[in-house]
């Protein structure tokens, strides 16, 4: 019978702890709503008939939810092309699909990861793209990140 208290407060507890997770990733200021991004790549815009957001955008980007806006990583755009980063989002993605959702994805760009030396993957997606794809499929892979 004691145990169903428990179970309320761990479950109360991780939903404090998910809130204030997903309230930090959106405080870091790297996620633009979908008119932001559609006005930053144009030409991902143009791809799209009704001016909707394809979901995954052929798997080269993801988004989150949050308060009832979709959001999308502005890391994932190629700071000198304005392009997807294609290049390792794409290869992330399918890696960590595996076992998180688009907010398991969030929260792993956002946090530090030992295997890119305490630095956050979303850092490095760009310029050093295959290091975070072997990160992601460590964090997979289920090996100790510190």
């Amino acid at each position: 019978m004691r145990a169903t208290p428990k179970v309320r407060n761990l479950s109360r507890r991780e939903a404090i702890f998910q809130s204030k997770a997903q309230a930090r990733v959106i405080a870091s200021g790297d996620w633009l709503t979908w008119p932001e991004l559609n006005a930053l790549l144009p030409a991902v815009a143009e791809q799209r008939s009704d001016g909707a957001p394809d979901r995954y955008l052929d798997g080269a980007i993801f988004s989150i939810n949050y308060e009832g806006v979709e959001y999308f990583p502005r890391f994932a755009i190629e700071a000198r092309t304005l392009a997807i980063a294609a290049q390792g989002m794409q290869r992330v993605i399918a890696v960590l699909a595996t076992r998180v959702n688009g907010w398991g994805m969030a929260l792993w760009f956002e946090s530090s990861n030992s295997y890119l030396g305490g630095k956050l993957p979303k850092d490095f997606i760009s310029s050093e793209p295959d290091a975070v794809v072997q990160a992601a499929q460590e964090e997979i892979d289920g090996v100790s990140h510190g």
